[in-house]
């Protein structure tokens, strides 16, 4: 099996400037604000804007465990974002 790992671990993957989460919230907003047109995908394109520099602010990965806090995805071996207590 060949598996190619990057140059530098720690550094993010990046595609243009973006980081890939990143990449994939543009893109998915420009998609959406060209099939809903109008005054909601300039809103949506103003709110990209606004986003992005205050999740660079942010650690990495926080988009994930934003999402899992807000219940959209889940992790393996972790508990929900609503359990107060947890025993191993």
């Amino acid at each position: 099996m060949d598996e190619r790992l990057p140059q530098f671990l720690h550094k993010p993957v990046q595609i243009l400037w973006f980081d890939a989460q990143e990449f994939i919230l543009v893109t998915s907003t420009i998609f959406v604000a060209v099939i809903v047109g109008q005054m909601i995908g300039w809103a949506l394109i103003g709110a990209l804007l606004l986003f992005i520099p205050w999740k660079r602010t942010k650690p990495r990965g926080f988009i994930p465990h934003l999402a899992w806090r807000w219940g959209l995805i889940s992790f393996r071996h972790y508990p929900g974002p609503t359990q107060t207590r947890f025993y191993e």
